[in-house]
């Protein structure tokens, strides 16, 4: 019983998290979930919930959507996926927590490097092929493609609108074709369904919860959280990964 009720907790403020900051749900809930089951089980279990974040985020921001960098981040996202679910079944889970810590960390140095500079680059929309390729590839092997993104809207400029938005509809949609796949695979247990079942509800009242909050915070402050979120991620990767 405690251990359900530490599940249901935890995704319920993934689902808070993401709403505030776009993404991050998963980056925030996985690893805590790999505290009392497999890191395996703990990634399948942040597909299936996740879905279920993104979905409702996409559903309440759907007016804000930028209708042609979504359709190329779809295509690239879901041509990424196979070799992510490759990854995972054959890759030690060390080498792909410490890969994505590593981006994390690289895209974070070189925001310090931009901002001392006072410069005002932005990469241009056709970006976002390569980079939501990387997205689904990191989203197939271990259910965090998100940060990806989330560095392309920051080097974009987006509003928080558009960004919550882009990231949860793209989202949404990748995770329903990688969550099938991984049924087809038979990658779902029981056990991990019935979790599932329970954190699902949660996570959702998480999301609802930060819609007053978006609506009343400042767009630098938004890009602030975006990037102490990416922070967060990739130091408790890191953790995690040397722990493995």
């Amino acid at each position: 019983m405690l251990e359900l009720l530490y599940i249901n907790v935890v995704w319920f403020l993934a689902g808070f998290v993401n709403g505030v900051t776009s993404f991050g749900g998963n980056l925030f809930a996985v690893p805590l979930m790999t505290l009392i089951m497999d890191a395996k089980d703990a990634i399948l279990l942040g597909c299936i919930v996740g879905m279920a974040i993104t979905m409702s985020i996409a559903v309440f921001y759907h007016r804000d959507l930028p209708k042609m960098e979504f359709v190329l981040s779809f295509f690239g996202s879901i041509a990424g996926i196979p070799l992510g679910i490759a990854i995972l079944k054959v890759a030690p889970v060390k080498g792909i927590l410490l890969a994505c810590s590593g981006i994390l960390i690289l895209f974070l140095l070189w925001q310090a490097v931009s901002r001392r500079m006072h410069g005002t680059f932005r990469i241009p929309m056709w970006c976002i092929v390569p980079m939501s390729v990387v997205s689904g590839i990191l989203l197939g092997a271990t259910s965090m493609g998100g940060p990806i993104l989330a560095m392309y809207a920051v080097m974009r400029g987006w509003s928080k609108e558009v960004t919550l938005s882009m990231l949860s509809t793209m989202a949404m949609f990748v995770m329903i074709c990688l969550v099938g796949l991984q049924w087809w695979e038979g990658l779902y247990t029981p056990n991990i369904l019935h979790y599932a079942l329970w954190a699902t509800p949660c996570t959702v009242a998480g999301v609802f919860l930060s819609i007053p909050v978006i609506r009343r915070l400042n767009p630098r402050v938004f890009r602030l959280l975006v990037l102490v979120m990416l922070a967060i991620s990739a130091a408790m990767l890191f953790v995690r990964g040397m722990q493995s």
